[in-house]
């Protein structure tokens, strides 16, 4: 079933009944109350108060929130294992390669003694110029980096290669494991490969997070291999704001308090998940696993203090008669990092409500704003894709609608890049890699603020 558009719904709704029914809310899987779990909340939003007792079939949006406030852990912090794997070809001479230096520098300033560390080099081959170790001398660190020279062509296989076997040792002492990966260029060649290295490291439990500077270096690739663990990548438009990303990628790393965390849902005959998106931190479609028993479970993804992860629920019900229906529970659950607990498990259960008079229900603010951002960005990503197999009227098309969106949301800058590659597609039938970017990762990053 195809997605239904914003603009076409009728008022529906999902009643947030934690307050009315004790049977509906948010219950502790175990029943008891750790106080190392209390710093985890999990709630539900529905998009509107009542939505019409229908046997016809009809979409229903929910935000599902899941927020991780004050640490209430044990002081001492799991230990990270870093990998730097950083593109040293001749194509980042220059002010790129100054600033990669630099912010390689103060990363390692960003670590402690009980961390590991690593840093490979790559162009045509790869170098290791720091081998994996505990961060006890971060000025020998430092003098090793600055030894770093650009030169060669871009063969990105050999990097992660060398990247993952240098954290092998350490992986075995900590959960925490990330290779951050930067790069300005395209490789070539070795695509498959990889993607393969991406999986290599999925089994050795490292998230790859890549970064690409400026226009010419592959998203969908690093995107392809990034998925294949956990990870995510970046766009960093220039050269001086590579500081920034990475201070602000350590940070992130830094508190961390599980790796892998699971969403399970159980869910009545009469509803049906569609899809979810993560809106926040960062907007992305989740993929469904089935499983045996008919629930359905995603992965989310790691999670990190101070951080509200929001997710928009699109879900159709049917056959819904007046009143009250408990549609089902959702599951979240992981293992803290550095522990040897069980899985915090929390479990909430959701209850819908149906009414055969809708009139004057308005939907809540927040669900509609997050309905237009992913909206804008899953039209973007499926104008990339008709761009790319030679349809360019329907991704022209699609872009219209997302300038449109973006108008309608107060972002201008990003609706005026659109417009342009609207008129590229025009004038020369392709898009500029740079608005591309451009378009793709600031649609992707429409929520980030959101709270």
């Amino acid at each position: 079933m195809e997605s239904t558009n914003f603009d076409e719904l009728n008022p529906h709704s999902i009643k947030n009944t934690c307050d009315t029914s004790s049977e509906l809310g948010l219950v502790r899987v175990d029943e008891q109350k750790d106080p190392d779990e209390e710093f985890l909340n999990i709630d539900f939003v529905p998009a509107f108060q009542i939505f019409p007792a229908t046997r016809e079939s009809q979409v229903v949006y929910v935000l599902l929130k899941v927020l991780l406030g004050k640490d209430r852990r044990d002081i001492q912090r799991t230990p990270l294992n870093i990998a730097l794997v950083l593109d040293q070809s001749s194509s980042m001479r220059g002010e790129k390669l100054y600033a990669l230096k630099a912010a390689a520098r103060r990363l390692v300033d960003a670590l402690t003694p009980s961390d590991y560390f690593s840093l490979v080099s790559f162009n045509d081959r790869a170098t290791v110029v720091v081998s994996c170790q505990k961060v006890t001398s971060k000025e020998t660190i430092k003098h090793h980096i600055d030894s770093i020279d650009a030169r060669g062509g871009t063969e990105l296989a050999n990097g992660l290669y060398a990247g993952i076997n240098e954290m092998k040792p350490a992986a075995e002492q900590t959960s925490l494991n990330f290779l951050l990966l930067l790069t300005d260029g395209q490789t070539y060649g070795d695509a498959d490969r990889c993607v393969q290295l991406g999986q290599e490291a999925a089994r050795q439990r490292i998230a790859i997070h890549a970064m690409g500077v400026g226009i010419d270096w592959n998203e969908d690739l690093l995107e392809t291999v990034a998925a294949q663990c956990g990870g995510n990548t970046e766009y960093i438009a220039s050269a001086d704001k590579i500081m920034s990303t990475f201070l602000k990628k350590i940070k992130t790393l830094r508190n961390t308090v599980t790796p892998v965390s699971n969403l399970r849902f159980e869910l009545s005959p009469q509803i049906r998940l569609q899809q979810i998106h993560r809106v926040s931190p960062i907007i992305a479609e989740l993929p469904a696993r089935p499983m045996p028993d008919g629930a359905v479970e995603y992965n989310l993804g790691p999670l990190t203090l101070h951080t509200r992860y929001t997710l928009l629920l699109e879900m159709v019900a049917s056959n819904c008669e007046p009143g009250v229906l408990p549609a089902g529970s959702v599951r979240l659950a992981f293992q803290p990092a550095g522990t040897e607990k069980p899985n915090v498990q929390l479990k909430m259960a959701m209850g819908l409500s149906f009414s055969d008079n809708t009139a004057g229900i308005a939907i809540d603010p927040d669900v509609k704003s997050l309905i237009e951002k992913v909206t804008a960005y899953r039209l973007q990503a499926k104008a990339w894709q008709d761009i790319a197999r030679g349809d360019i009227k329907s991704g022209t098309q699609r872009l219209t609608a997302v300038s449109t969106r973006l108008l309608n949301i107060g972002e201008g800058d990003l609706a005026n890049q659109v417009l342009q590659e609207i008129r590229n597609l025009e004038q020369r039938g392709t898009t500029s890699s740079g608005g591309r970017k451009h378009i793709k990762y600031g649609t992707r990053g429409l929520a980030t603020d959101f709270d």
